[in-house]
């Protein structure tokens, strides 16, 4: 009997009826396990645990709620009480590692059992992970080769990333040029003991940007010995090569020695993956083969320019021209298309010439047909990381352990470029750019077909001949240094310093030199009828490339002091004081402060600020039952605001088996660097009118003649100036949760969370579109809104010029709330004496993604939504991961599946609220017989779910050597089909980035010695 799989739903139904048969022999044997060595993993909720004699800086390894450490009821536990250790969220050393709070902890272990390779990796597998990230293979943004997580989709820049609980420096260019966030690249993964996420408010501990949560990345305080890893692979279509290496050497043992020592180094490579080397529809921009029911197609987004709309067109490689006038005379930039010319190809042998295909209509003339994304699209980056890290930790006496790490690591992308387009919106307007009827000597232009008739051409050409491309190169310094201890009768202490280094170098190559490329036009020294005529040198003057560097700084110290009061019912009664200093420094000047080069946006952002703080924590075991907890902070900023977030917490255990939690607290994200002294231009598609009533677009239409320059869709400048008047951001969150424990071999935790920001930082007073309609009807502006005009209509000069740009200070303005609920089970279970299954699920469900921006309530979960600060990513409902270990002798396999549900096509945002199946983004098109295309229907609704299933198969020869395989999407599912986000073509990379590499398989070895 065949069975055909369809679908994600199935295959996802599939592993659940896997797992369920697994577990029918469990729940029998469940009744007659009494293994008396096992008796401490059936406590309740919140009973202390046991440490991993084999790893003295191992975590406890009971299971704890929110924990994904899959070392519970591990055969090497004994019952010794556990070394105290501190939590995310806390100030408290403590063994009982169940606070009010959820958190999730991802051991090295586990990410080893799952065959996840890096930090950032791991990060972004967290089902409380939603839209706003930025993923590793989104290579068209501001931060590209950089990887950022949001968690609760509230963006990278309300999420905290620490490391060892000390912050770390921004990565130097903001996602979008406004949200800073931390690059999780530049963590070594090797020495990482584990990552602790608190998915929960928790500014009264750490101060700003902790709205959405906390990720802690927490490093290996002891190793001992020679240890490391090798490990290589491919993706099945051969390419995706990848190779890691590790090597790590200890000296030293804390309990005898009193010391431990070591060095760490490691590297990775991971090779590109190009569109033309996968398939249909992610290897083109041709989407006329689908068809819908009514006969209407996908667009053919290959053509060289749009017939209908030439203004936004970048051109082929073979260049095309058409008869034009230039408004000022001498100047290229200024070409105006002669009505009812026609368009016709200058290279010699045209569009054939190029391997292009000629496409014909009676409206338009002669035009070249390439398609950009098989010919140079990139799915995958070349990627190498490499780094070290020094870290030693030594007892002070008997009741204090210090200890200081240095850390160097470097993250190096290269993304190949499509050749640069001669005309441009960014950050200087070419698309009026026209080969003169003369040259500047006085002769005709031998390029210009209609120089004859003393006709300027209006050229649309991509340079083929100059290489195109961008490498970003991000080094990574820090150091750390720390004490703890005791002292006297219950006192504590902690005093820590780090300091934190970011250098981004990035090259663009091949960009387009303004001066030089208008020097050749008006002299003719560039050959456009046949560029493999131009010397090096002439290519060289015009496409040249671009270095620019930019960095971030910081450092922090802070100092904690605990202190033991007296004895509660449930035990004493603590009190934690600290207090903070921190200095951060950003530096990040424009790349073309003279607007020379053409196709670099013009984001800059330079400053600094001090923030010092004072903070406290009192836990109250009240009763046996009930644990109260209360923390505040005060954070102040040089720039000239205060703000204190108090938090409460309370965890009550009735009985050992069940816990019931909840928080209520206040937080806030202080305004960012790029957004007090910043600056960014982003551009939008834009058609005048285009937000008008019909009676008011014919109106505005009219009075300029209904002519091509009023009506034809271009790209609208959106102008973001730092304001240094902002006021922070203010959030409100409350979690509410249950930890169940029935037997000792499974665990349970339910917690709903929900979240409200208000206060929220925006670049746009009600929409860029809509105020520049305002303005051409009315001249009326919003209060601090300016326009920045194009060249005025060459037949009406004396009305008002087109927007360029909507230029506006950054503002508070809307307000948003989320809600949803996050699930975990986790099983353990010893099937016999050497065989143990282990089993965690996680999962995460969005009810509520709502954003006010003042005109109506935008809603987002369940679509593509936020369009803009999620980068098209979208808002699904529900995303989970399943692990399952099967541990047999000195064999383990585990299976990890990864799920996230499917999306609308649309964004509130993007279409306006309330928009619904009709407004999603991308439009099927009819073509009439001139191949000129009408934009219809929605070409798709709804995005579907997307599934994953990884392999890892281990086998232990002996206790120093491990080999293992690792087979990533075993089933080699298809990223559905999203022709609607702008992250990836025709598919969501903040999801499904896996989809489109393909299976891919790993092997190799760790050792040691």
């Amino acid at each position: 009997m065949n069975i055909v799989i369809r679908s994600s739903k199935q295959r996802l139904l599939l592993s659940v009826a896997a797992a369920a048969v697994t577990l029918l022999p469990v729940q029998a044997l469940a009744a007659i396990q009494t293994d008396p060595s096992q008796s401490t993993a059936g406590a309740a909720p919140g009973t202390p645990a046991t440490p991993n004699p084999a790893d003295p800086t191992s975590s406890p390894t009971i299971p704890t709620s929110g924990s994904a450490d899959t070392s519970i009821n591990n055969d090497d536990q004994t019952a010794e009480t556990a070394d105290d250790i501190v939590v995310t969220g806390t100030l408290f050393r403590r063994a009982n590692t169940e606070t009010p709070s959820p958190v999730t902890s991802l051991s090295a272990e586990n990410l080893s059992q799952r065959g996840i390779t890096t930090i950032a990796d791991a990060v972004q597998t967290i089902s409380a992970g939603n839209g706003g990230s930025v993923p590793q293979n989104f290579n068209s943004g501001f931060a590209a080769g950089a990887v950022g997580v949001s968690l609760r989709g509230l963006s990278t820049n309300s999420t905290l990333t620490l490391f060892d609980g000390m912050r770390a420096a921004y990565y130097p260019q903001a996602d979008d040029g406004q949200r800073s966030f931390v690059d999780l690249n530049v963590i070594p993964s090797a020495i990482v003991e584990r990552v602790e996420v608190l998915k929960d408010g928790a500014s009264s501990t750490y101060g700003a940007d902790a709205i959405g949560g906390v990720v802690n990345v927490i490093l290996k305080k002891e190793i001992k010995g020679l240890q490391g890893r090798v490990e290589a692979g491919i993706a099945q279509r051969g390419d995706s090569e990848n190779q890691r290496a590790q090597l790590t050497y200890g000296y030293g043992d804390l309990s005898d020695q009193g010391f431990n020592f070591y060095l760490s180094g490691e590297y990775q490579h991971v090779g590109s993956v190009f569109n033309r080397d996968r398939g249909f529809p992610y290897n083109t921009n041709n989407l006329s083969r689908i068809r819908l029911a009514n006969g209407q197609q996908g667009a053919n987004g290959n053509f060289g320019f749009s017939p209908y709309s030439p203004s936004t067109t970048g051109g082929t490689i073979a260049a095309v021209v058409r008869p034009a006038t230039l408004s000022q005379a001498g100047n290229v930039l200024t070409g105006t298309a002669v009505a009812g010319g026609l368009f016709r190809p200058i290279q010699q042998g045209g569009c054939a010439g190029q391997g292009l295909t000629a496409n014909t209509t009676a409206a338009a003339g002669t035009y070249c047909e390439q398609d950009i994304v098989n010919n140079y699209g990139l799915i995958q980056p070349l990627q190498t990381r490499f780094g070290g890290t020094a870290h030693a930790t030594a007892n002070i006496g008997d009741d204090a352990q210090a200890y200081f790490v240095a850390t160097f690591y470097q993250s190096k992308v290269q993304i190949s470029g499509t050749p640069q387009s001669i005309r441009s919106i960014n950050p200087a307007i070419t698309t009026g750019i026209a080969l003169p009827a003369r040259l500047s000597n006085g002769q005709l232009n031998p390029q210009n077909p209609f120089a004859a008739q003393n006709q300027a051409a209006l050229i649309y050409y991509r340079f083929g001949d100059i290489a195109a491309g961008t490498q970003n190169v991000n080094r990574s310094y820090r150091a750390a240094a720390g004490i703890d201890g005791k002292f006297g009768d219950g006192w504590g202490y902690s005093a820590a310093a780090t300091y934190m280094r970011s250098d981004l170098d990035i090259e663009r190559r091949g960009l387009l030199y303004l001066p030089n490329l208008i020097s050749a036009i008006n002299n003719g020294t560039y050959n456009f009828v046949d560029p493999s005529a131009n010397s090096q040198a002439v290519r060289d003057s015009i496409g040249q490339t671009l270095t620019t560097r930019s960095n971030s700084e910081l450092w922090q110290m802070q100092a904690v002091v605990t202190r033991d009061l007296f004895d509660l019912p449930g035990g004493p009664l603590q009190l934690g004081v600290g207090g903070q200093i921190r200095y951060e420094k950003l530096n990040n000047p424009t790349a073309v402060p003279n607007n020379d080069f053409i196709t670099v946006n013009p984001v800059s952002a330079v400053g600094d600020q001090y923030v010092s703080a004072a903070f406290f924590e009192l836990n109250a075991p009240v009763l046996d039952t009930l644990e109260v907890n209360a923390s505040g902070r005060y954070d102040h900023y040089s720039t000239g605001f205060g703000r204190f977030s108090p938090k409460i917490g309370a965890k009550f255990t009735p009985f050992r088996q069940l816990a019931i939690r909840g928080t209520y607290s206040q937080g806030f994200r202080a305004p960012s660097i790029p957004e007090t002294s910043g600056q960014v231009i982003g551009f939008t598609n834009y058609t005048p009118g285009g937000t008008l009533s019909a009676d008011q677009r014919a109106t505005l239409y009219a009075r300029y003649g209904n002519s091509a320059y009023i009506t034809s869709l271009y790209g609208l400048g959106n102008n973001s100036v730092g304001n240094p008047d902002l006021d922070p951001e203010k959030s409100r969150s409350f979690t509410g949760g249950v930890v169940v424990q029935p037997t000792r071999f499974l665990s349970l935790t339910v917690d709903y969370y929900n979240i409200k920001k208000t206060n929220l930082v925006v670049s746009t007073a009600g929409g860029v579109g809509s105020i520049a309609d305002n303005y051409l009807l009315t001249g009326a502006l919003p209060d601090g809104v300016g326009i920045t005009g194009n060249v005025p209509d060459p037949s009406n000069p004396t009305l008002r010029p087109t927007p360029l740009s909507v230029n506006f200070l950054y503002g508070n303005a809307t307000s948003l709330k989320t809600d949803g609920i996050d699930a975990q089970v986790q099983l353990n279970f010893p099937l016999a004496e050497d065989t143990r299954f282990t089993s965690i699920f996680e999962g995460t469900y969005v009810n509520r993604f709502n954003v006010n921006d003042g005109t109506g309530i935008l809603r987002y979960a369940g679509t593509l939504g936020s369009y803009n600060s999620s980068s098209a990513s979208g808002t699904p409902r529900y995303r989970a991961n399943w692990q399952n270990t099967l541990d047999a002798g000195p064999w383990s396999l585990t299976a990890t599946a990864y799920y996230v549900s499917g999306y609308k096509g649309y964004a509130d945002d993007y279409s306006g609220a309330g928009s619904s199946c009709d407004d999603a983004v991308e439009r099927a098109v009819t073509y009439n017989p001139n191949n000129v295309a009408t934009p219809g229907d929605p070409l798709q609704c709804r995005v579907k779910d997307w599934f994953q299933l990884d392999l890892v198969s281990t086998f232990r020869v002996n206790d120093n050597f491990t080999f293992y395989v690792n087979v990533v999407n075993l089933l080699d599912d298809k990223a559905p089909f999203d022709p609607n986000t702008y992250g990836g073509n025709n598919y969501n990379p903040a999801w499904s980035s896996g989809g489109v590499i393909g299976r891919l398989f790993r092997a190799g070895a760790t050792f040691k010695f």
